[in-house]
């Protein structure tokens, strides 16, 4: 082959690599402004390009889209094939990182560590990798980071196979038959759920869910959940999680009537109080001595007792009485030991 001829061979080819590369940026364009996308529908999105486009060549552009890492994903409706990029993909963003977004990200490094020796120990190890990219060095103590936060304890306590099926019914929402036994009960009930969120709370993994018998939120105890399985027989429409309804009838994840509290705040945590959220209904006033006066409407669960005796050096309980003969209660019992 003559040296003109192979020029023209690999112009030729460059023009065409350039013509699929402008294809394939269109289609990741027209992908992100319409997340589900008929083949058709990016044929239209072609039109104007410097050559015709068939639908073959569009399959074989998707096709080396995936080969190259863009996750497009296709989904069967009657007679369409809907195309679509998930919502979390995000390789084709540049990725800037402030000071205190490095911060956390060190938080985060400390906070794996408790995940060791547990069934996600491979993933957490390239995780840790790519984090180290980003905040390379360590900056926290891993024992002190965990000693409260620990997620870690919950992967070896909790059935592999109804964690996974929990966390992919919050990452895409339905409804699920749940199996659990009740820490109340020795016997086992099946109802239906659609599960919310998970919450770390007081040394276990528990699960917010929507319980559509009583339209109203339950919290599960992970540990306690013997089996999880599509209820695809439910045709309700899906509740929308509300994280200040959830709060508002709780304190912790115990629920039960709401009553008005009132609390005695010392001076000397005024300032502190005031800057934590404790609950969505909480009020402060001000008093001439410099302390608070700390109202809410919460019930009067496990958890609220153990707060406040928790903060007795600087907090009192004014009303309502129960809430009085219950912190009293718990605080006689440790004295008796």
């Amino acid at each position: 082959m003559s040296f003109g001829a192979r020029l023209f061979q690999q112009s030729t080819h460059v023009a065409a690599m350039s013509h699929q590369l402008t294809r394939m940026l269109r289609m990741v364009q027209a992908l992100s402004i319409r997340p589900r996308t008929t083949t058709e529908l990016l044929e239209i999105a072609l039109e104007d390009s410097a050559k015709p486009v068939s639908l073959r060549q569009i399959q074989r552009d998707i096709q080396t889209m995936n080969r190259a890492g863009i996750p497009i994903t296709d989904k069967r409706e009657g007679r369409d094939v809907l195309w679509s990029i998930p919502a979390t993909f995000r390789a084709l963003g540049a990725l800037s990182v402030s000071r205190n977004e490095i911060l956390l990200l060190h938080v985060v490094k400390g906070l794996l560590s408790s995940l060791r020796n547990t069934r996600v120990e491979h993933e957490l190890e390239k995780l840790r990798a790519k984090l180290e990219k980003l905040a390379p060095g360590t900056l926290f103590i891993d024992a002190e980071l965990t000693a409260d936060v620990s997620p870690g304890r919950y992967i070896n306590v909790v059935d592999d196979r109804v964690l996974d099926r929990i966390i992919d019914a919050i990452v895409d929402p339905h409804w699920d038959r749940v199996t659990y036994r009740s820490i109340k009960s020795t016997e086992s009930k099946t109802f239906v759920v659609s599960f919310c969120r998970l919450i770390d709370h007081a040394g276990r993994l528990y699960v917010a869910a929507w319980h559509p018998k009583y339209k109203r939120y339950i919290s599960l105890a992970a540990d306690r959940i013997d089996h999880v399985e599509r209820a695809n027989d439910v045709t309700e429409p899906l509740h929308q999680f509300d994280t200040e309804q959830y709060r508002s009838r709780r304190f912790g994840v115990y629920d039960g009537e709401a009553v008005a509290i009132r609390l005695h705040i010392d001076a000397s945590a005024a300032a502190f109080f005031v800057s934590r959220r404790w609950h969505p209904s909480q009020e402060f006033r001000v008093l001439r001595s410099g302390a608070l006066e700390m109202r809410l409407t919460a019930p009067l669960s496990p958890e609220l007792v153990s707060w406040i005796v928790g903060w007795a050096d600087v907090l009192a309980v004014r009303s309502p009485k129960a809430l009085k003969e219950a912190c009293k209660a718990k605080v006689l019992r440790v004295q008796s030991w």
